[in-house]
């Protein structure tokens, strides 16, 4: 007696392993560019803070001397370069700004812009406009 036995097709068909790629790389294409938005913003923080602290401490030295000190080392805080960001640069008098420059570090939309805080009204600005539209407050 002799046996047949049934093949049954395993695995999957070149059209269907397609769609799966083109599937992943349209979510790939859509997340990319919101996770580098939500880093940017992370790495944002950082200008913030420090502008908070800047600002502090402007505000004391004001009390103090009655103007805005040009530089960060007569300040009783520092605000050191960080991960993202230069040391910050101030210009002081009647009012004080303060400039921060983001460091390049990776491949983003977001390299090499300048964020200015203008004190004491407490005006921020950035020096690209995926930066004001995307990371300003």
């Amino acid at each position: 007696m002799k046996r047949t036995f049934k093949r049954t097709a395993a695995g999957f068909t070149l059209i269907e392993l397609l769609v799966v790629v083109l599937i992943i790389g349209i979510l790939a294409a859509i997340a990319v560019p919101q996770y580098f938005k939500v880093v940017e913003k992370g790495r944002f923080s950082e200008a913030t803070s420090c502008f908070s602290t800047l600002k502090g401490a402007q505000e004391r030295y004001y009390l103090k001397y009655n103007t805005y000190t040009n530089s960060t080392s007569m300040l009783d805080v520092t605000c050191p370069a960080g991960k993202a960001f230069a040391a910050p640069t101030i210009v002081g008098g009647a009012t004080y700004t303060a400039t921060l420059v983001r460091t390049p570090a990776a491949p983003s939309p977001y390299l090499g812009y300048t964020v200015t805080y203008v004190g004491p009204a407490g005006t921020l600005s950035c020096s690209q406009s995926n930066c004001t539209t995307n990371l300003l407050p």
